[in-house]
């Protein structure tokens, strides 16, 4: 692991445990979601630090990580092992289920947005609403129920185990 990656590694770590902090203890929505999109953020910007090159400066980042993890070429079976998986197809294919999933997590920073919600801002500009605070948010019930509870354990692995396949 370069000295990047190390960084970015580190904010991820650090942003998903208060994802974490926040859920155990019931915070709202809006302060939940912004720790576990900037975990899966930083997450995808560590990865892509592996050629010692700058990635794109975005908020986007974590589904093309996750093509990336899809379409590796070298160890693919310790890959789909490291995540759970009998077989890198197995793999591939709950990657296809669970991507509207981390595209609708990836779209919570305001840019990515648009008028649409996210945790800072959850109205159209022109028209606030309510505070993000009172926001309910329709990633929030996929991230609950079956793929999206198997993206978050994906997740909590991927940090935990980036070690073992940041160079893949």
């Amino acid at each position: 692991m370069n000295q990047f990656q190390r960084v970015w590694w580190q904010q991820s770590q650090s942003d998903h445990e208060m994802f974490v902090v926040c859920r155990s203890e019931g915070f709202a929505q809006c302060h939940t979601l912004h720790y576990l999109q900037m975990a899966t953020e930083k997450l995808a910007k560590a990865y892509f630090w592996r050629s010692n090159t700058p990635p794109p400066k975005s908020h986007a980042g974590f589904v093309q990580f996750l093509r990336f993890l899809g379409s590796i070429r070298n160890d693919r079976e310790r890959i789909a092992d490291l995540f759970s998986f009998k077989r890198f197809e197995d793999f591939q294919a709950w990657l296809k289920i669970t991507s509207p999933i981390a595209y609708e997590l990836e779209r919570l920073t305001p840019d990515l947005a648009n008028d649409g919600p996210n945790p800072e801002y959850p109205w159209p500009h022109a028209r606030p609403q309510f505070s993000p605070v009172n926001h309910r948010f329709p990633v929030w019930e996929s991230l609950m129920a079956g793929q999206g509870r198997g993206l978050l354990r994906f997740l909590r692995t991927a940090i935990v185990s980036f070690p073992q396949y940041e160079n893949v």
